[in-house]
C-alpha cells in the first residue's frame, strides 16, 4: 500500500496569533461541517476535509503510461494560532480495470485513487520524488496551494505579519511493509522544497499523514528561525538594530517547538532518527540560545548606557 502526500506551510497572514475561537472560525471552510481542535500541549485546529475528484496521468520513473482516477483528500491546519498548513494526500490502489467506472464508485472512496496501467509502485514512488513535476500528472501541490490561498485570504485576518518568512513544501510518500519497523528519510531539495520517504507497518499507514504534517511544521519553524538569525546578522553587519526581529521570533516561534507532540506514539521513534540526523532540536536550541544571548547583551548594554 502506498500513500502520496504534500504539505505546504507558511506563517498565517496576521499580526498576532489568533485565539482558539477565531481559528475555528477561520477554518470553517465548509458550511455544516465542524472543525476539530486539540489544545494540549498547544492548539492545533483542523478544517473539515475537502475532497477533489481527479482523472489524470500518474508520474513515474521511468515514464510509463498510467492513469489515476479517484479523489484527493485535503484539509487546512493552524497551529498555535500562528502557522497555517495545507495538506493533501491520496492512497493508491492498483486495479486490473482498463475503463473508467461510474463516478459514484470513486466518490464513495474518499482519498483513494485507482491506478490503471502497467506501472509499478516502485516506478510511481521514483516518479513522485524526482525533481520537478512531470507535465500533466496529478499535482497535489496545486491542491495544497489553492487551499492555503483560500485560508490566507479569509477576512478574519488583518494580512499583516511580524516576521518575514517563506513558505515551505514537503512532498512525502508512505509505504506499508509487513514486519518492518517505522523508518524515515528526509531530503532538503532546496530552500523551500523537501522530500520525505516513510516506511511503516500496514496498521500505521493511516497515521503517516499526521507525522508528515508535524515534520513539515517543525522544518518550517527551523527554516524560519534560521532566516531570522541570518537577517539579524545582516542587520548587525550594517549597524542596524536587530532587536525587533529577534524579539518577534522569540515571542512567536519558540513556543511552537514540540516535535512529535501531535503524532501517534508508535511513530514518535521516527523523530528520534531525525534528532540524530540532521539533529533538528540540537541545532534549534543553539540558534535560540544565540538569539537570547544577543537580546540579553543588547539589553544590558542599553541599561548601562542609560545609567551614564
Amino acid at each position: 500500500m502506498v500513500i502520496l502526500g504534500e504539505v505546504r506551510t507558511s506563517l498565517l497572514h496576521n499580526s498576532l496569533p489568533l485565539p482558539r475561537d477565531a481559528v475555528a472560525d477561520l477554518l470553517s471552510l465548509r458550511p455544516g461541517r465542524q472543525v476539530t481542535a486539540t489544545d494540549r500541549p498547544i492548539n492545533r485546529t483542523v478544517s473539515p476535509e475537502t475532497v477533489i475528484g481527479v482523472d489524470c496521468a500518474i508520474a513515474s520513473e521511468p515514464r510509463v503510461r498510467a492513469r489515476g482516477i479517484g479523489t484527493v483528500a485535503a484539509h487546512a491546519v493552524v497551529v498555535g494560532g500562528l502557522v497555517a498548513q495545507a495538506s493533501a494526500r491520496v492512497r493508491l490502489e492498483w486495479t486490473a480495470d482498463r475503463e473508467r467506472k461510474p463516478w459514484a464508485h470513486y466518490a464513495r472512496r474518499r482519498g483513494v485513487v485507482e491506478v490503471l496501467g502497467g506501472v509499478t509502485a516502485e516506478q510511481v514512488l521514483a516518479g513522485y520524488h524526482r525533481p520537478g513535476r512531470q507535465a500533466d500528472t496529478m499535482d497535489l501541490g496545486a491542491v495544497c496551494q489553492r487551499l492555503l490561498t483560500q485560508v490566507q485570504g479569509r477576512p478574519q485576518l488583518d494580512h499583516r505579519t511580524g516576521l518575514r518568512t517563506r513558505p515551505t513544501s514537503l512532498r512525502w510518500t508512505a509505504v506499508a511493509r509487513e514486519d518492518e519497523r517505522p523508518s524515515v528519510r528526509l531530503h532538503i531539495d532546496d530552500e523551500v522544497q523537501r522530500t520525505l520517504q516513510v516506511v511503516v507497518p500496514p496498521d500505521l499507514l493511516g497515521e503517516a499523514a499526521r507525522f508528515c504534517e508535524d515534520l513539515a511544521l517543525h522544518d518550517w519553524l527551523y527554516t524560519a528561525l534560521g532566516n531570522v538569525v541570518g537577517q539579524a546578522e545582516r542587520d548587525m553587519a550594517i549597524g542596524a538594530d536587530p532587536m525587533g526581529v529577534l524579539n518577534a521570533a522569540l515571542s512567536l516561534l519558540v513556543r511552537l517547538w514540540m516535535p512529535g507532540a501531535h503524532v501517534d506514539l508508535a511513530l514518535r521513534p521516527l523523530w528520534q532518527e531525525l534528532e540524530t540526523t540532521p539533529g533538528f532540536t540540537e541545532s534549534w536550541d543553539r540558534q535560540v540560545a544565540w538569539m537570547r544571548d544577543q537580546v540579553s547583551m543588547r539589553t544590558l548594554s542599553a541599561l548601562q548606557e542609560a545609567r551614564h
